[in-house]
C-alpha cells in the first residue's frame, strides 16, 4: 500500500472525505454544504485518484494514515 499523495489534496477534497468518513453519504453531503451532488462525486473521484485508491473507502482510509482527516 502507497500512503503518498500524488498532488495535495483541495479543501473540498478533504472536506468530502471527512464528512463521508463520519457516515455521511453522498447525499447527505450535498445537501448539508449545499454543493451540487456532480461537484461533490468530483471530489471524491479526485481524491480518490491523488490518494491512489480504488474507492472512497480506501480513500478515506488512506487520508486517515496520513492524518490529512480524523
Amino acid at each position: 500500500m502507497k500512503d503518498e499523495l500524488l498532488h495535495p489534496l483541495d479543501a473540498l477534497e478533504l472536506r468530502c472525505l471527512s464528512l463521508a468518513a463520519s457516515g455521511r453519504t453522498r447525499e447527505d453531503i450535498t445537501r448539508e454544504t449545499d454543493i451540487s451532488h456532480e461537484r461533490v462525486d468530483e471530489a471524491f473521484q479526485s481524491a480518490m485518484r491523488k490518494l491512489q485508491a480504488d474507492n472512497v473507502a480506501e480513500a478515506i482510509f488512506r487520508a486517515a494514515r496520513m492524518d490529512l482527516i480524523s
